[in-house]
């Protein structure tokens, strides 16, 4: 998105929570505690929250510093009666639920990343209910524009065609990828990504996702300034 776009400006954020599936609703405000740890959520269910525009089906928080597993187990009791998936050093993904052990709902995948050498183009947005940080969309469209070079999943594709309804967005979010990640980002390849359809489960992606990201692409000509990145994620909490 371009720098002026009014869909980003100051303020609380209200989260379209209708997108969640009831168990990730359920989940949502035991989840509150990540957001004094100086985690801000990332991937689709960001952007779904900001945008409504799909369902996403887990959590992905990120954070600059190392994973604190006693701090992490003592607030936040879903990952104490989960079932870890991964468990490394700066990374966990376990299958959690709201409530008790035993409560019946279906379990959510939860990741949380630590010592992320990652900085950030524009400030995260605290959710209005204070739950969360949420990315800026100008970050999460250069995050998924770094995936399209790791993965072919129409998810990542509907995100970026959602993310960018304007000329200038596609551009500037290339540039932001590029300022974010330096040489490990190749412009180009990205945008020949996002017009191969042949990978993956991109045969099923939408008719009209293709059409836009078919534009978007021709329309792309030199790329903006590259912006000035803050190397923290999470502004610091006063």
């Amino acid at each position: 998105m371009s720098p002026t776009d009014p869909r980003e400006s100051g303020g609380a954020l209200k989260p379209q929570l209708d997108i969640l599936p009831a168990e990730q609703r359920a989940l949502w405000d035991e989840l509150a505690p990540l957001r004094q740890l100086g985690f801000v959520l990332y991937g689709g269910t960001a952007i779904a929250l900001r945008l409504g525009h799909r369902v996403s089906v887990d959590f992905d928080f990120f954070s600059n510093a190392p994973l604190n597993r006693e701090q992490l187990w003592a607030q936040l009791p879903c990952l104490r009666s989960g079932t870890l998936l991964q468990d490394e050093y700066n990374s966990i993904t376990s299958l959690v639920k709201a409530g008790a052990p035993n409560a019946g709902a279906k379990t959510v995948k939860l990741s949380l990343f630590g010592g992320l050498q990652l900085g950030r183009i524009a400030t995260p947005q605290t959710t209005q209910d204070g739950v969360a940080l949420v990315a800026s969309e100008r970050d999460l469209l250069a995050t998924k524009l770094k995936v399209l070079l790791q993965r072919a999943e129409s998810k990542d594709y509907i995100d970026i065609a959602a993310l960018t309804p304007h000329d200038s967005d596609l551009a500037c979010g290339l540039s932001g990828a590029m300022a974010l990640y330096g040489s490990t980002f190749q412009p180009t390849e990205a945008l020949k990504a996002l017009v191969f359809f042949e990978d993956g489960d991109l045969e099923s992606l939408p008719q009209a996702v293709r059409a836009h990201l078919q534009t978007a692409v021709i329309r792309v000509g030199h790329l903006p300034a590259a912006p000035a990145i803050v190397p923290l994620l999470a502004p610091q909490l006063t």
